[in-house]
């Protein structure tokens, strides 16, 4: 084995790991949570609440480890592949075209979101959600940095998920790297808190995600928002969620009409919710505490 050559796949994974993670979240830190910050109304989907600054801190701490731990697999992989190890990749588009190429990309694409629907689905079952996947519910008010913030186990199960087909269907590494930034990039915005819309007619907005965050088992999608739909676990108004709701025990699901995504009923329930939260801070406490005296007349 040729260890130089492994340090310096790892090292360029690692290095590219942590900059798509850290700087993008920086970026919209900075842009939002730090200079529109006196007006959240304007563009936070959850205006009236924040996380606590001990969240934030272990958020990116745990962020931080997980993406180093998938860079270092996936600087593994590239050392595999560069040594001739194999994979089902191929680096010449003649050798199957590009229609093979571009279609291929395309399918890895789709069948690999599909795949992840239902790995987090399966992350919400009572065992696994309580042991595993709750670690990346205790940020209820999301930012960017809580993309990966979530159990070792669970996201190298979702990089396996994600890298599995490289070893069963010829891919080009070009189409995959571009689907991988793609996901990583729709992840980064789905978890940022910030009124982002549709960008492209399967992409739900991020006020979609953040929704799976404060209601917990819907809204599963990675970046496909349609197998919400497909599968029942779109949110409606119609039903109550809550950490202790899950998606086995709510059998009237698929009956239930879905909850509008629209940039309009967005804006509008984030500022309700802003509203309700000025409207409890601003009544009087001989309003909001009655007295009930326990005296009784002799």
């Amino acid at each position: 084995m040729d260890w130089l050559l492994l340090l310096k796949c790892m090292a360029i994974t690692v290095s590219g790991g942590i900059f798509i993670y850290w700087v993008p979240s920086l970026i919209l830190d900075a842009l939002y949570y730090k200079q529109r910050q006196h007006e959240p109304e304007l563009w936070k989907v959850q205006p009236d609440r924040w996380a606590p600054k001990r969240l934030v801190k272990e958020e990116r701490r745990l962020g931080t480890l997980n993406m180093v731990t998938v860079s270092m697999v996936s600087g593994v992989l590239y050392y595999h592949v560069k040594t001739g190890g194999f994979s089902m990749l191929y680096f010449d588009v003649a050798q199957y075209g590009w229609v093979y190429t571009i279609l291929s990309t395309v399918v890895f694409f789709i069948v690999g979101d599909f795949s992840l629907y239902w790995a987090h689905r399966w992350m919400h079952r009572k065992g696994l959600y309580k042991f595993v996947h709750r670690f990346h519910h205790r940020y209820r008010t999301p930012s960017a940095f809580t993309a990966i913030a979530s159990h070792p186990f669970e996201t190298l199960t979702f990089q396996a998920i994600t890298l599995a087909p490289i070893f069963l269907v010829p891919l080009h590494p070009g189409g995959v790297i571009a689907v991988l930034l793609y996901q990583h990039s729709v992840s980064l915005i789905d978890h940022s808190g910030i009124r982002f819309g549709m960008v492209l007619p399967w992409q739900g907005p991020a006020a979609f995600h953040d929704d799976h965050h404060t209601y917990f088992h819907v809204n599963f999608a990675q970046t496909i928002h349609w197998w919400d739909h497909l599968f029942g676990t779109w949110r409606s108004e119609e039903l109550s969620y809550g950490e202790e709701s899950f998606v086995e025990d709510q059998s009237e699901h698929s009956h239930a009409s879905r909850l509008s995504y629209a940039a309009g009923p967005i804006k509008a329930r984030s500022l309700a919710r802003l509203e309700k939260k000025r409207k409890r801070r601003s009544q009087p406490e001989s309003q909001s505490t009655p007295v009930v005296s326990l005296e009784t007349s002799s």
